[in-house]
């Protein structure tokens, strides 16, 4: 028989001491393992907020700074020279580049206006915008080429503002022969063979000297660096040349050499709902295609997480190289209705002030809130959300000066 005194084991108070410490150790473990998830999950929402302010900015500042390029001599001083004829449009019937007007022109291919923009109801400075439930319309009111079934795809998200920027790009190549309107209706153009990439079949180019310029659509691809501009497609005009005394451009030569092809590019920035269901930066390319993708094509998401854009446009109507004003896009043609007032008046854009709010894409470690103590200012726009969302949001500002709009230019 063993004798009990040589059996050992624990007495329930030893147990009981043993679970406390034991929880006590796993309740901290628990609270080091919650608070890193948290420091992750700020620093990581932080992380991405700050890397698309600057993927958006830099895509935005690059072709607002190009809104008016026309190769050696921006639009507007082209339009010094030559009011309302500076541009020679085969987008246009021959009447209608005679009247000197460009309202004849599909909405995308009216290169006469560089820049253009939307404003989304009630965000002028001093307003507020719920991006949860935004409200809908922008004034003035989107263009139809933008809405419906061949418009913008994804569709735009009320709240945020729309910008439209036309211009030469910055991609040329020499033409290699004369072209000659006064002679003859030209109905190729040449270029070297090695830059025949540069042109598709269907694609939007412009043509630029010193002392004129024009916009077409090409209707071939090259062969050996030639390629066909005849009357097709968006093309409404045969050649170049314009009637004797008609307010359309001045009949004078595209010299060889001293003659750049562009790429003619009408862009439209937008927000709407991302892939990932969070709102996101877009951008569309006019392609002028038809049907099920529409005239813009699919929209390129550029950067996840831009909860609102909001623009003010600053006005140099005096043509000094000095801004007087910034004001809303709904301000800058205010009082007049007659097209060619309307675009002189957006030409006066000599500078974009431009505000974004990025979001994070998931749930931040940002505490739950209610509205007003959510909400965030950019550009004098107060930007709410919906209460206890627990994203991070950050606004960023800056400034663009479009250079085809500084002083000397």
């Amino acid at each position: 028989m063993m004798n009990s005194k040589s059996q050992a084991g624990v007495t329930l108070i030893e147990l009981m001491i043993a679970l406390s410490l034991s929880t006590f150790l796993i309740l901290g473990l628990v609270q080091v393992f919650s608070a890193s998830r948290l420091a992750y999950q700020s620093t990581t929402a932080l992380a991405r907020v700050q890397e698309g302010s600057r993927f958006a900015t830099d895509f935005l500042q690059r072709d607002i700074r190009m809104a008016g390029h026309m190769g050696c001599s921006n639009d507007r001083a082209r339009n010094a020279r030559q009011p309302n004829a500076f541009l020679d449009s085969f987008f246009l019937s021959n009447a209608e580049r005679d009247a000197g007007t460009f309202s004849g022109a599909a909405f995308p291919l009216r290169f006469d206006i560089p820049i253009q923009g939307y404003e989304a109801t009630g965000t002028g400075r001093g307003g507020a915008v719920n991006v949860s439930a935004p409200a809908a319309g922008w004034l003035p009111a989107l263009d139809a080429s933008l809405t419906g079934a061949n418009g913008l795809s994804p569709v735009p998200r009320a709240g945020s503002d729309l910008l439209v920027v036309r211009m030469l790009s910055g991609d040329a190549a020499p033409v290699l022969t004369d072209v000659r309107p006064a002679l003859a209706q030209p109905g190729t153009i040449t270029i070297a063979a090695a830059s025949a990439g540069l042109v598709t079949a269907g694609g939007f180019y412009g043509l630029a000297s010193c002392e004129r310029a024009a916009v077409f659509q090409a209707r071939s691809a090259p062969a050996g660096g030639t390629f066909s501009i005849a009357n097709s497609g968006s093309n409404r005009s045969i050649g170049f040349s314009t009637s004797q005394g008609g307010g359309g451009p001045p009949i004078s030569d595209f010299t060889a050499n001293t003659t750049q092809l562009y790429r003619a590019d009408s862009y439209v920035y937008y927000v709407a709902i991302g892939a990932g269901g969070v709102p996101s930066l877009y951008r569309a390319r006019f392609m002028g295609q038809s049907g099920g993708a529409g005239a813009w094509g699919v929209s390129e998401e550029l950067v996840e997480g831009v909860d609102s854009m909001q623009l003010f446009y600053g006005l140099d109507t005096d043509r000094n190289g000095a801004i007087e004003n910034y004001v809303r896009a709904d301000q800058v043609a205010a009082g007049v209705t007659a097209y060619n007032e309307v675009a002189d008046r957006w030409r006066a854009v000599a500078a974009v002030e431009l505000g974004l709010v990025l979001r994070s894409p998931e749930r931040s470690a940002t505490p739950d809130r209610a509205v007003a103590s959510g909400a965030v200012t950019v550009v004098g726009v107060r930007v709410d959300s919906a209460a206890n969302e627990s994203v991070l949001r950050r606004p960023y500002e800056t400034t663009i000066a479009l250079r085809n709009r500084l002083f000397g230019n």
